[in-house]
């Protein structure tokens, strides 16, 4: 592999987890949410994402590391779109735990 893709791809989930509610303003003080979490789990994701679409986009031509513009693209779009689903996902849990735990 080459550790220069997997930096991308860990930016690219990087940069996909915006905080949840950023558009409603300025956080408490104590923030409620566990960002280091989630970016951990977008780096993750996007890492993974990355890895799986290139191997999607090599699929027909399996020619290892094939380096073009388009590669790039396509899979730090895979690697963005992995990262928000899983931290989307991680959130519906996190939201589901805490809402069980107030009843």
């Amino acid at each position: 592999m080459n550790i220069t893709m997997i930096a991308l791809w860990a930016l690219g989930g990087w940069c996909g987890t915006p905080w949840p509610g950023w558009w409603r303003g300025p956080r408490p003080h104590p923030d409620p949410e566990p960002w280091i979490t989630v970016q951990v789990i977008g780096l993750a994701g996007g890492i993974a994402g990355g890895w799986m679409t290139s191997q999607i986009v090599q699929w027909p031509d399996p020619v290892p590391w094939r380096l073009t513009p388009d590669y790039f693209t396509v899979t730090m779009i895979g690697a963005l779109v992995a990262s928000r689903l899983l931290t989307g996902v991680y959130g519906l849990i996190r939201d589901r735990a805490s809402a069980s735990k107030g009843q």
